[in-house]
């Protein structure tokens, strides 16, 4: 069963009673349940503090420390982090309507705020300072590329190293930069793909994707997608930098380029702030937009209810005029019987008081022995003798 709190709520819950016994109530471990906590920056209480509250001692539940950047601010088990992914109808039915979410402090001291913590961190454009993890990673994959090419005797252009022209040697640079000064602020920069085009940086909980690449290479990541080789970016290639996906590219994304006298390196602070803010700006976004889904979302499905509801009504309706048709039906035909078991029985008597006139009459046994028959015909349809009149029509198929 799924479970959603906020992060007040489960720091509550977890210093109200041992973990052990709380997280059973989940089907989880106190291990489980931990790791949970700690993702969500919730401190739990450590060992022995349970057996200290028994025995008279004083302690304190740790105070929960403020939402970091870019994180969310509840907390799922049993389901995703983005519960409205994962609702069931009969949740959204049965769950209140949320206040609008408020969040501290504004988003211009939280601009404040990084733009002080992005200051005090390094921003090395110098390969000296080192090669932050995932940029070692693109340079040991081109390196072996570099060498299967000088050892094959066929070396294929497919495979040739990557970042070996000024402006990839650039570009690596930039990203490492970028990275080791998001690093240092507690963020994750992120470069994927044999040509590390897939980058993005983890805040918190929220991955801001961004692009570094040629002002002109829209053409030539087009070929790419299609399965073309990867073509180098010209020495003289205008560089810029999106905040939009790749593979999605987003219009009016906010952006920097080079300019005359102006190079793309003396905007990177302002960059890396402009990543964390919009990460956080994305989850204040992404609190008003469940709650406006979840509005929108609970009126569909009322909606859906209601007409499902009336359409019930009328079906049990029409089902129970149906019934009450087959039931008078049901009984015309009994009277019907009745009065044809009366006719046949009057019929019987009249022959009976005609036969002896009659021009070719009957014998006596054989008059009886037709009279006899008649009259078994007469009490099989009487509903009465048969006490079919007891008996009701069959319930109509809907």
């Amino acid at each position: 069963m799924a479970h959603e709190f906020t992060r007040a709520a489960l720091h509550a819950l977890v210093w109200s009673e041992p973990m052990q016994t709380l997280a059973k109530r989940f089907s989880l471990s106190d291990r489980g349940l931990a790791k949970i906590c700690a993702a969500a920056d919730i401190p739990v209480p450590a060992r022995g503090y349970w057996a200290k509250l028994q025995a008279g001692h004083k302690v304190k539940p740790c105070p929960l420390p403020p939402r970091g950047l870019g994180r969310l601010d509840h907390v799922s088990i049993g389901r995703g982090k983005w519960p409205y992914e994962r609702e069931s109808e009969a949740d959204i039915l049965n769950a209140a309507i949320p206040p609008p979410p408020v969040f501290t402090p504004d988003m211009e001291t939280v601009r404040v705020q990084v733009g002080t913590l992005v200051r005090r961190a390094p921003l090395p454009l110098r390969d000296s300072h080192g090669w932050h993890s995932q940029i070692a990673k693109l340079l040991s994959a081109d390196e072996e590329r570099l060498r299967k090419q000088q050892a094959s005797r066929w070396p294929l252009s497919w495979d040739r190293p990557v970042f070996s022209t000024p402006f990839e040697q650039r570009r690596l640079r930039i990203l490492n930069a970028l990275f080791i000064c998001l690093t240092r602020c507690g963020m994750k920069g992120h470069a994927s793909g044999k040509h590390g085009r897939e980058l993005a940086v983890t805040v918190g909980d929220v991955s801001v994707p961004f692009t570094l690449d040629s002002v002109s290479a829209a053409k030539l990541i087009e070929r790419e997608r299609q399965g073309y080789a990867f073509m180098a970016r010209g020495e003289k290639d205008k560089m810029r930098l999106s905040m939009s996906s790749l593979w999605a590219p987003e219009p009016g994304a906010r952006s920097w380029e080079d300019a005359k006298g102006d190079r793309l390196e003396r905007h990177l602070r302002e960059i890396v702030v402009e990543m964390i803010v919009s990460a956080e700006q994305r989850v204040r976004d992404g609190a008003a937009g469940r709650r406006e889904w979840l509005i929108q979302r609970k009126a569909e499905l009322q909606e859906e209810q209601r007409k499902r509801e009336i359409e019930e009504e009328r079906r049990r309706r029409a089902l129970q005029a149906k019934l009450e048709q087959a039931r008078i039906d049901h009984l015309l035909g009994q009277a019907r019987a009745l009065h044809q078991a009366a006719q046949i029985r009057a019929y019987v008597a009249t022959v009976r008081e005609l036969n002896a006139s009659a021009a070719d009459s009957m014998t006596p046994e054989a008059l009886e022995e037709w009279a006899s028959w008649a009259l078994a015909q007469a009490d099989r349809i009487d509903p009465v003798l048969s006490g079919a009149f007891k008996t009701r029509p069959a319930e109509p198929a809907e």
